[in-house]
């Protein structure tokens, strides 16, 4: 019997399915192995932990307490005064912390809690809160 010559073309599908089937085999072969999960019996310790759908649970309904994709609201210190803001593309304002005025930006800090955004009412921080623009008498 005389053996047929094999083109490259043909040559690189017989590779690639020879590639493919030695891959899945390697990626199925630990389906066939035995589980190192046993399951539990009815009537050992472990099985009351288990609940299944049709027990009822025996903790009562959930009550959320707050949203936690929400910051928390951090305690900002006592005498927190938005003093002057100036608008504009890079917008800053003058705050007043327990006597010591400070110039913040969009990205710094007061009190822990990010600012993210000033206008001409005032600044508002990450977890909500809008400190007022208070004008003096000057």
């Amino acid at each position: 019997m005389r053996a047929l010559a094999l083109h490259d073309n043909q040559r690189g599908v017989m590779f690639r399915w020879g590639m493919l089937t030695a891959v899945a085999a390697c990626a199925l072969a630990p389906l066939c192995g035995e589980s190192s999960m046993q399951p539990t019996r009815p009537n050992s310790a472990h099985a009351s932990a288990v609940l299944t759908a049709s027990q009822p649970s025996r903790m009562g309904p959930l009550a959320l307490v707050r949203d936690p994709f929400v910051p928390q609201a951090a305690e900002l210190p006592q005498g927190v005064v938005v003093r002057a803001v100036v608008l504009g593309t890079a917008p800053h304002a003058l705050v007043e912390l327990g006597g010591e005025t400070v110039l913040v930006g969009v990205g710094d800090t007061i009190g822990g809690v990010p600012v993210v955004a000033i206008d001409d009412r005032g600044v508002r921080l990450a977890d909500g809160t809008l400190l007022h623009f208070e004008e003096s008498g000057l």
